[in-house]
C-alpha cells in the first residue's frame, strides 16, 4: 500500500508539466490570454549571503515566503518539513523534536552535543535544539538549505541550513492580526504592526500567543499532555545612519509551558497497568510533570555600503533555558521520573564584506566568533516499585565553548554561459568540560546495579581546527535554465557524553564528523515563470559520523566509522491558469552506515543498517485554487497532501523503534476580499486522522510509543492594512 501511495504521488507530481501545457493550450496560446494568467513571480533568497533569484544559486534550496506559509497553514518550523523533500521532523518531547535533512538528523537528547542542522534567525545562530521550536510569526521568508553549508554559515551544518528571515520595519504603516479557534480549546492569536517613527526611524512590533488543550488524557490525574502554551514578542528598530549605512536593532523573548514529553504503554512488564489502545491516547501517571522552556536575546545588525562592496557587521547575544521534569514510567506506579535544566548563553559575532555590482568577479570574506556558556543538570530518579526506595542521581555539567572562524568565497563568470565558484572556511573550536554526579544521601541501590555513580569533578577539554570548503560550476545555457556541479566539505566539532553515566570517566569525548558531499543539479524556468521544475542528485561519505545511541537507560554519544547518504529531490511550481497554482515535492534518501561495530554495549555490529531518522521517500503535493467574485471578494482552497517513509529510531534498526509511515491531507478553505483587508477560513489538519508512531524506545523491561497529532479542525480570521 505504501508503494502504490508513493508512486502515485510522484506519478501525479511529475506528469505536472505535461499537465501545464495541456492547460496552456487549453486556455489559448494567445498573447491576452498569457498576460491574463497570474505570474508564480521571483522567489529571492540570500543562501549565499547576498540577494539572488533562488534559480540562480547552485544549491538545493526549498524557499516559502510568509504568504505561502500562512496559506498553507504552516505555523512551526515541524509543518514546513512536510512541504520539503527530503526533511523529516519526528516528536521526542521537551522540544527534543529531531530535524533530519537528506538522512542527517539533529538528534540532541545530550547536552554535550549540538546540532547537525544550522538554524539562524535573522541571520543569528541558535545554538540548541529545543530553540527549533518556536513558533512562526511575521516571518519573511524561510529558506531551507540542503547538504552541507560550512564555508559561509560554518559551525554545525553538516546536514544543512534552515534560514529563517522576519519582516523589516517598513516605511510605510502597517498592520495586521489573526484569531484562531479550534477543536481541543485551542486559539492563537498574533499580530505585528510597522511603519516610521520619524524621519530615517522604522519600528516594528509582533507577537504570539498559543494554547491548546492537550490530546493526550491522563486517567489517573487531571492533566492532559502534548498541549501548546506558549508566547512570544519581537522588536525591531532600523535606523538610517546616513545614505549608506544602517543599523537593525532586534529583541525577542519566547517562553512555551508545553508538556509534549509524555509518551504512552505499549508493551512489556507495565502493560496490565494501562491496557488501552495507542489510538485512545490515553495515559496514566503518578507524577505532576512540567516543561518550559525560555529564549531570549537582543542583535544588532550595521551595515555600510561602500559602493564596490558592502561591510556587514551581526553581533548578538541569546539566552536559551528549558526546566524539564517529566514521569519517566508513564504510569501509575512510581517507578521513575526524569528531568534537566538547561542555561545556555552565547555571544557571536560576525564580519562580512561583500561585493556588489554587475563585475564578473564577485566575492564574501569574513570572520566569526562565538562564545557559548552551558550549565545543565540531568536528573534521573528510581522510586519504590522499582528499587524498593527512592534514590536520585544529579549529573552536572558546565561546558565553556569558543570558536572562531575566518571564511571566504568567490565566483568568476567566464561568460553567461559558465561560472565558477568556490570558498574555503578555517574553523577553529575549544571546550572544556566540568562534569560532576552526586547521588541522594545513603543511595546504594543505583551503583549496585550500575545506573549511577558518584563522581567528584572531573575536567576535560577538546580542541579541534578544520578547513573546509566547497565548489561548483554552473552553466546556463538559456537565462531559463542552470545546470550545475558542486563539492562541499563540512565540518562538526566533538563534543562530551555530558548526561548520566555509571562508570568513572577516563574522557567523556567524542570525536569530530567530516562529510564530502557531491551534487548535481538542475534549475529550469518554462512559459515566463510559470512553470518551475529543480532537479538534485547527491551523494554524502560521512568520517566519524556521530550518533546517539541508548547506552542503559540513557543516551550516549559515539562516532560510527562510516556512513553514506544518497539521493534525489525534485521541486514543482506551477501556475497553469490565473486562479490555480501547483506545488509538488519529492525526496529519495538511501542513508546506511558503511562501518559501525560495537554500536551498542552488547557489541552489535550496525554495519549496513540504515541511519537513524532517515525515511526512505518524501513527497508532498498541494494545489490552491481561487475564484474571484463580484471584482471584490475571492473564493480561495488549499489541498495538501504529504507522505513520509517510515524510519527507524535506533541504530541496531531494531523494528520495535520505528517512525511509522504516514499519509497526512490537510484542507483549507475560505472567502477574502480582494486589497486584501480581511479574510476568513476554515481548516482541517490531518484530515481522515491518520494514526502513526512518531516515536519508541524502551525502558525497564517496558516499551513506550508516541503518536503523531490527531485530526484538527478549527476557523481563522485575518484583517490587515
Amino acid at each position: 500500500m505504501k508503494l502504490k501511495i508513493m508512486l502515485a504521488l510522484s506519478a501525479a507530481m511529475l506528469s505536472s508539466p505535461a499537465a501545464i501545457l495541456h492547460a496552456q493550450m487549453a486556455v489559448g496560446d494567445s498573447d491576452e490570454a498569457l498576460a491574463g494568467q497570474a505570474d508564480s513571480g521571483e522567489i529571492v533568497v540570500t543562501a549565499r549571503r547576498q540577494e539572488e533569484s533562488i534559480q540562480d544559486v547552485p544549491i538545493s534550496i526549498s524557499a516559502f515566503s510568509g504568504e505561502e506559509l500562512e496559506s498553507r497553514g504552516a505555523r512551526s518550523l515541524e509543518d514546513i518539513a512536510l512541504l520539503t523533500p527530503n526533511m523529516t521532523s519526528t516528536g521526542g518531547g521537551s522540544g527534543s523534536n529531531t530535524f533530519s535533512i537528506r538522512g542527517l538528523s539533529s538528534t540532541a537528547n545530550n547536552p554535550g552535543i549540538e546540532s547537525g542542522i544550522g538554524l539562524y534567525v535573522d541571520e543569528v545562530y541558535i545554538g540548541k535544539s529545543y530553540a527549533f521550536m518556536t513558533a512562526l510569526s511575521d516571518i519573511e521568508r524561510v529558506e531551507v538549505l540542503r547538504g552541507p553549508q560550512g564555508t559561509l554559515y560554518g559551525r554545525n551544518t553538516l546536514g544543512g541550513a534552515i534560514n529563517v528571515l522576519t519582516r523589516r520595519p517598513g516605511e510605510q504603516f502597517r498592520a495586521n492580526a489573526d484569531f484562531t479557534y479550534g477543536n481541543y480549546d485551542q486559539y492563537q492569536l498574533r499580530g505585528s504592526v510597522s511603519g516610521p517613527l520619524s524621519e530615517g526611524v522604522s519600528a516594528s512590533l509582533s507577537g504570539v500567543l498559543r494554547q491548546r488543550d492537550g490530546y493526550l488524557k491522563d486517567f489517573a490525574r487531571d492533566a492532559a499532555y502534548q498541549d501548546e502554551d506558549l508566547w512570544g514578542v519581537r522588536g525591531k528598530l532600523l535606523v538610517d545612519l546616513g545614505p549608506r549605512t544602517e543599523l537593525m536593532l532586534i529583541g525577542d523573548y519566547y517562553i512555551d509551558r508545553s508538556i509534549d514529553g509524555i509518551d504512552q504503554v505499549r508493551a512489556g512488564a507495565l502493560e496490565p497497568l494501562d491496557g488501552s489502545p495507542l489510538e485512545d491516547r490515553r495515559v496514566g501517571t503518578n507524577f505532576a510533570s512540567r516543561s518550559e522552556r525560555e529564549s531570549y536575546g537582543i542583535s544588532g545588525r550595521l551595515s555600510h555600503d561602500f559602493g564596490f562592496a558592502e561591510l556587514v557587521s551581526i553581533t548578538a547575544y541569546r539566552e536559551n533555558k528549558i526546566d524539564a521534569l517529566l514521569d519517566q514510567d508513564f504510569s501509575v506506579a512510581d517507578i521513575s521520573f526524569t528531568g534537566r535544566t538547561q542555561d545556555q548563553q552565547q555571544f557571536t559575532q560576525e564580519l562580512r564584506l561583500v561585493s556588489k555590482g554587475p563585475d564578473r568577479f564577485s566575492y564574501v570574506l569574513g570572520g566569526y566568533f562565538l562564545s557559548e556558556q552551558l550549565a545543565a543538570v540531568t536528573i534521573a530518579n528510581l522510586g519504590p516499585d522499582a528499587i524498593g526506595t527512592s534514590e536520585t542521581s544529579f549529573t552536572h555539567a558546565d561546558i565553556d565553548t569558543k570558536a572562531f572562524a575566518l571564511f571566504g568565497s568567490a565566483t568568476y563568470r567566464f561568460s553567461d554561459l559558465v561560472s565558477l565558484s568556490g570558498g574555503l572556511r578555517y574553523s577553529h573550536e575549544s571546550k572544556d568540560l566540568i562534569f560532576s554526579q552526586t547521588l541522594t544521601p545513603g543511595a546504594f541501590v543505583m551503583p549496585l546495579f550500575g545506573i549511577s555513580i558518584e563522581i567528584p569533578p572531573f575536567k576535560d577539554r577538546y580542541r579541534q581546527g578544520a578547513l573546509t570548503g566547497d565548489a561548483s560550476l554552473s552553466v546556463t545555457p538559456t537565462e531559463d535554465l542552470l545546470l550545475y556541479l558542486s563539492y562541499a566539505r563540512g565540518f562538526k566539532a566533538g563534543g562530551f557524553n555530558a548526561t548520566i553515566t555509571a562508570t568513572p570517566p577516563q574522557s567523556l569525548e567524542f570525536d569530530a564528523e567530516f562529510v564530502n558531499s557531491y551534487e548535481v543539479g538542475l534549475k529550469s524556468s518554462f512559459f515566463d515563470n510559470k512553470l518551475r521544475l529543480n532537479l538534485a542528485a547527491f551523494h554524502l561519505d560521512y568520517t566519524d559520523k556521530q550518533e546517539q545511541t541508548r547506552v542503559g537507560t540513557f543516551f550516549q554519544i559515539q562516532n560510527a566509522a562510516r556512513a553514506s547518504s544518497k539521493g534525489f529531490e525534485v521541486e514543482i511550481l506551477a501556475k497553469p491558469h490565473r486562479q490555480i497554482q501547483l506545488m509538488g515535492g519529492l525526496g529519495y534518501t538511501d542513508a546506511s552506515y558503511k562501518r559501525y561495530e560495537d554500536c551498542d554495549p552488547f557489541g552489535a555490529d550496525c554495519s549496513g543498517n540504515r541511519l537513524q531518522n532517515a525515511p526512505e521517500w518524501t513527497v508532498n503535493a498541494a494545489a490552491r485554487f481561487d475564484q474571484p467574485i463580484g471584482g471584490k471578494l475571492n473564493l480561495f482552497g488549499v489541498g495538501q497532501l504529504s507522505y513520509t517513509d517510515g524510519s527507524f529510531v535506533t541504530p541496531d534498526n531494531d523494528p520495535q523503534f520505528v517512525r511509522e509511515p504516514r499519509t497526512l491531507v490537510n484542507l483549507r478553505a475560505g472567502i477574502e476580499s480582494v486589497d486584501g483587508r480581511w479574510q476568513v477560513e476554515a481548516w482541517a489538519t490531518n484530515l481522515f486522522n491518520e494514526v502513526a508512531i512518531e516515536y519508541s524506545h524502551e525502558f525497564l523491561g517496558t516499551v513506550y510509543s508516541q503518536l503523531n497529532p490527531p485530526r484538527m479542525y478549527g476557523v481563522t480570521l485575518r484583517t490587515g492594512f
